[in-house]
């Protein structure tokens, strides 16, 4: 008896298209990068963390998703911009616990460091510009160019 199936499949090709799962994903971290961009000081409620915490994390979602697609040049630029942020945010951070004592006792407070926050921030909002460029760039957004026809995609 023979297999009808059989050759169909040779593995040298990918029979599953991701395309519409990816864009999926890349609009839901967009999206949440939107939400905690509002204010990046408060908490972000799903984890506990900051919202800059969370917007960097998300960053790196955002890059991870591209990155297969990027040259050489191009992810050096962003791991480099990743690494710096991801270095501030741990060793100088941007909220600190200090406990101050008093009649009332010891009570911990929130101390805000302003310079290191603009230096994230900054880096945060380059490293947001490089990503959604390069995956721009790659064709990891909405179409911007004609189709093989002719006519505007748009109409």
């Amino acid at each position: 008896m023979v297999n009808k199936y059989e050759n169909v499949v040779d593995g040298a090709n990918s029979e599953w298209n991701e395309a519409m799962f990816k864009m999926m994903r890349l609009h839901k971290i967009q999206t949440e990068i939107n939400v905690v961009k509002m204010n990046p000081l408060s908490k972000y409620e799903l984890t506990g963390q900051y919202n800059y915490v969370a917007w960097f994390n998300l960053l790196k979602n955002l890059y991870d998703e591209g990155k297969a697609k990027y040259k050489k040049v191009e992810l050096e630029e962003v791991d480099t911009i990743r690494e710096v942020a991801d270095n501030i945010i741990l060793k100088c951070p941007i909220h600190q616990t200090r406990v101050s004592s008093g009649y009332g006792g010891n009570k911990p407070t929130a101390v805000f460091n302003k310079e290191y926050w603009d230096i994230l921030r900054k880096l945060l909002e380059v490293m947001e510009t490089k990503i959604k460029l390069y995956n721009d760039k790659h064709g990891l957004s909405t179409k911007n160019t004609e189709s093989m026809d002719g006519r505007s995609i748009l109409r």
